[in-house]
């Protein structure tokens, strides 16, 4: 629609031209026959042209056409043409339609993509959990920039620095939400290791600080390695079920590979 024309307005003025044509017609053939030709459609209101068209130019043949033929084709014509002109209207009004479905699509993914920027920049010197490619496990550190638009820089607290992937980082520290945690809730458990680092590991939780006993702040959790242990609420991190299966996979595969090296 180059000319920004109101296909509504236009359909509505074709239609009306095509209806007039379509009366006009009608009503000219119908005069035109003879009462015993009329009879034969059983009507007393002119017919449709449109929808009898093969019986009644048989029965202006039968007549010796009365009417001129040329005048008969002449408006059918006039009507085909409108009923095109409405068709490609409305192939118009989807092919517009489609064309504000594409434009909202790209403003949403560019939309998307600038929030995703925006998260990477807030990251850079952000305190972070992030998993170690090494062993799964996720480690304290800190973003030291982004890499790219899906992966980052981070200086764990142990010592190495690795490039990770931004879905493996979660912020921690700071005004960051502490959502309440129930029986079955998955989380990040804070745990210390041998080389005495603390890590985090995926694990559920199966007991929560009774609330009748004031002195009672303790979580328990089951471990992805079905151990049991003992945490305070700032020592577990709420995750989804699906980072939770997704962390013990990877921590499974870890230790199939160091197994064989």
């Amino acid at each position: 629609n180059p000319q920004a024309v109101n296909l509504d307005a236009y359909k509505e003025k074709l239609e009306q031209a095509v209806k007039s044509y379509e009366r006009r017609l009608n009503l000219i053939i119908w005069r035109a026959l003879s009462q015993e030709e009329r009879d034969k459609f059983e009507q007393e209101e002119p017919v449709s042209y449109m929808e009898h068209k093969e019986a009644l130019l048989e029965a202006l043949e039968n007549l010796g056409w009365p009417v001129s033929f040329d005048d008969v084709t002449l408006l059918e014509d006039e009507i085909l043409a409108g009923l095109t002109y409405i068709q490609q209207a409305c192939d118009l009004q989807e092919a517009a339609k489609k064309e504000i479905q594409r434009t909202e699509e790209n403003v949403k993914a560019q939309s998307k993509k600038r929030q995703k920027g925006k998260v990477f920049e807030t990251l850079k010197g952000q305190k972070v959990i992030a998993r170690s490619d090494i062993t799964g496990f996720y480690f304290p550190g800190t973003v030291i920039k982004s890499i790219s638009s899906s992966q980052a820089l981070v200086d764990f607290s142990y010592g190495e620095t690795q490039i990770v992937p931004i879905k493996f980082i979660i912020p921690v520290g700071g005004a960051m939400p502490c959502p309440s945690l129930q029986v079955g809730d998955y989380v990040f458990a804070r745990t210390g290791t041998q080389t005495g680092n603390d890590c985090y590991m995926p694990a559920v939780v199966i007991a929560t600080p009774k609330r009748v006993e004031a002195d009672d702040k303790l979580y328990t959790v089951l471990k992805y390695n079905n151990r049991k242990k003992h945490c305070i609420r700032s020592g577990l991190i709420k995750i989804s079920q699906t980072k939770y299966a997704c962390s013990c996979r990877y921590i499974r595969m870890a230790h199939m590979v160091d197994c064989l090296l």
